[in-house]
């Protein structure tokens, strides 16, 4: 049974930490930055799931393998019937701005299924059971480079619960009082 809470627990602790990427650090409060605004939207589930958005970021990436950091992972509850799903309201994330940034954002449905299993101990077959954490998610990924004291929001949809989903991302360009228009600045590929 202990062996049981420790796998749970290592389970848990790597979905938090958005599947083992590191944490993004943003900028100081005195250092230059550009604020994302991520706006998700989703039309299919997965009943008896729980929903969550996430967002990943990194910097001047090197090669396509290069780690992304976690700078968003959220959980909305659980998934109860075909129709209904909570709205997931809009979010920011402060980021560096001046260098090429690939974002990568997702809306998931996540489970959790036991797996038996057997194992030898000392010559005699011994039932195990883990619990194991499932989930369904579209990722897109939309690159561009942000440029100090402006705001971009990075609107992600998916009509499917694994597939075709999009993104793009505008730079907010301000208007007379209050207003602003979208400018598109980035658009995304499917990961």
């Amino acid at each position: 049974m202990n062996e049981m809470k420790r796998m749970g627990a290592v389970a848990v602790l790597l979905i938090l930490s958005g599947c083992g990427a590191t944490a993004y650090k943003p900028p100081d409060e005195q250092a230059p930055q550009a604020l994302l605004k991520l706006k998700y939207k989703y039309s299919e589930v997965v009943p008896g799931s729980t929903l969550g958005a996430r967002m990943g970021i990194r910097h001047e990436a090197k090669a396509d393998d290069d780690r992304f950091q976690s700078a968003f992972n959220q959980s909305y509850g659980t998934i109860t019937g075909k129709k209904g799903g909570q709205e997931i309201p809009m979010a920011a994330v402060k980021v560096h701005p001046g260098k090429k940034t690939d974002v990568t954002m997702a809306v998931y449905f996540s489970w959790y299924t036991m797996h038996t299993y057997t194992v030898m101990i000392n010559n005699m077959p011994q039932m195990r059971t883990q619990q194991v954490y499932n989930e369904k998610a579209c990722t897109v990924q939309i690159s561009f480079t942000p440029e100090a004291n402006k705001a971009y929001l990075l609107d992600y949809s998916s009509p499917n619960v694994d597939r075709d989903c999009t993104g793009n991302a505008y730079e907010q360009v301000p208007q007379r009082g209050d207003q602003f228009k979208l400018v598109k600045v980035g658009v995304s590929k499917a990961r």
